[in-house]
C-alpha cells in the first residue's frame, strides 16, 4: 500500500514540489536526516535509496528494519484485555 500510493500518487505531482519531513535530524525517528527541514520531491526521487527500488526490494528493505513486536504487545494479550 505504501509503495502504491508514492509511486502512484505522490510521484504523479510535480518534482518541484516542496516537501517538509515529519521527523527532524536529531530525534530517534530522523536519524541519518539532514538538519533542512523541507526537501523536493526530484531530490527524494534521486538521494532516497527506498524510493529508486522495485515493489519487491522496498517491502524488503522496509520489513529488516522493522523490530519484532514486543512480547507485552502481543496479539494474544490485546485480545484478552
Amino acid at each position: 500500500m505504501l509503495f502504491d500510493s508514492l509511486h502512484g500518487k505522490l510521484f504523479s505531482l510535480a518534482d518541484i514540489l516542496e516537501i517538509d519531513r515529519g521527523h527532524q535530524a536529531g530525534s530517534t525517528c530522523g536519524a541519518g536526516l539532514s538538519a533542512k527541514p523541507s526537501s523536493t520531491l526530484r531530490l527524494g526521487k534521486r538521494w532516497n535509496p527506498m524510493l529508486c527500488m522495485q515493489r519487491t526490494d522496498f517491502v524488503d528493505a522496509l520489513t529488516a528494519q522493522t523490530p519484532q513486536r514486543p512480547a507485552e504487545h502481543s496479539l494474544e494479550s490485546n485480545a484478552a484485555a
